[in-house]
This record gives structure tokens, sequence and C-alpha cells, in this order.
């Protein structure tokens, strides 16, 4: 019985033998492996703060919406030109003088910008309501400073814009280039800049026309 188990012990410590050469021969290759180049470190960690890559190419910013564009010029006759430069869009609308003299005194308090005589293309800036009105000319640097001093100065309460008014335009310094303020009955500052005048020089007594685009500048402080 013992020459039985004799042979048995023996082909177990073979096989344990050869397990431990096969591991050691493993760890060795291992080894190899590692110094020949074939172990690759982990990447580096991004760094405190930056953003995470989603692998999705980037976008740009969608574009700010181009300003409002209004025209002054004659109205038709019978119309009359009304601006609220409170309103989001659509500020400037064309009415008659019979419907303008029947609106409810809420709603002229609202106008910024009123045409007073269509003949001659003359608007006012309406007084009263904290509205005030001023003009930055060409040369001068446009911020939200300036055209709040120039806005609250007052100076600009009427003019014409017609061929024969020119003089008067400039003496203002209302021209291309320039920028009128005004500080709305909302109290909100808003900058409309002179993008195009134009004249029709072979008519002295024809209306001209400025162009200005309107910019919101925020509210103005009480």
């Amino acid at each position: 019985m013992d020459a039985e188990r004799a042979p048995a012990r023996g082909r177990g410590r073979s096989a344990a033998a050869v397990v431990a050469v096969l591991t050691v021969c493993g760890l060795l290759v291992g080894l190899y492996l590692a110094d020949g180049g074939e172990h690759r470190a982990a990447p580096p960690a991004p760094a405190p703060g930056a953003p995470e890559s989603s692998g999705a190419p980037a976008t740009s910013a969608a574009p700010s919406p181009a300003p409002e564009r209004i025209v002054l010029e004659r109205a038709p006759q019978g119309k009359v030109q009304v601006i609220d430069l409170d309103l989001p869009s659509g500020r400037s609308q064309l009415t008659t003088d019979e419907e303008w003299q029947q609106r409810a005194d809420g709603d002229r308090a609202h106008v910024d910008l009123l045409m007073v005589d269509a003949a001659t293309a003359e608007f006012e800036i309406p007084a009263g309501n904290g509205r005030t009105g001023g003009v930055l000319g060409p040369n001068w640097p446009v911020t939200r400073e300036t055209c709040l001093r120039a806005a609250n100065s007052g100076s600009l309460t009427r003019f014409r814009v017609g061929t024969a008014d020119r003089s008067s335009l400039a003496s203002i310094n209302l021209q291309r280039g320039s920028a009128i303020c005004v500080v709305t009955d909302s109290r909100q500052l808003v900058q409309l800049s002179v993008t195009d005048q134009t004249f029709d020089n072979a008519k002295i007594n024809t209306t001209g026309r400025l162009t200005v685009a309107v910019t919101p500048l925020g509210p103005v402080a009480d």
C-alpha cells in the first residue's frame, strides 16, 4: 500500500514544481514586456478646474441680433410718426392725426420721439416723465457714461430733418456718426446712432432722412 502511494506523492511534488516554474516564468516575462516599452502609463489627470471634453465639436455663441433701424423723414399727408423706445421691437409707428389725438393720455405719455410737423419733418422729444435727450457728436466716444451725460443735458428737444435745415443739424452735431441719447419715460437709457443721412440737393424745400440704429443701454437710477 505504501509502495502504491509513493509514486502518487512523487507525481504531486512534480506537478507543484512545474506550477512554481511557470509562475516564475510568467513574472519574468511580465517584467521583460514592461522594460520593453509594452507598459503604457495612464493619461495625466486634467488640471483642477479644467472643463472635461465631451468629444463634440465646439460651437460658437449665437450672434447678437442686429439693432432695429428707424428712418426719420417726412410722413405722408395726414400721418404722424410716433416712437416708443421702450418697446423691444417695432418702436416706430405711423398713425393718423385723428387717431393720435384720440389716444388716451397714458398711451401718449409713453412716446419718446414724436413728429410734431409732418410738412417739415420736425421731431420732438416730449418733455415730462423724466424724459430728456442730447447729442453726442461723431468725434465723441460713445459709451454708456458719455451717452447718459448727453441725455441728462436735455440739450436736444426739437430738430428738423430737411434739406434746408442741414446747417442747423450740423450746429448741434446731428449727422452721420452722431448719436442721439434719450432717457425714456421708463428711465431707460437708449442710444440712436445715426447710420445714414441723405438730402435732396436739387430740391431745397424737400425733407431729408436720418436713419438711426437703436441700442438700449439699460436702466437709469432715479
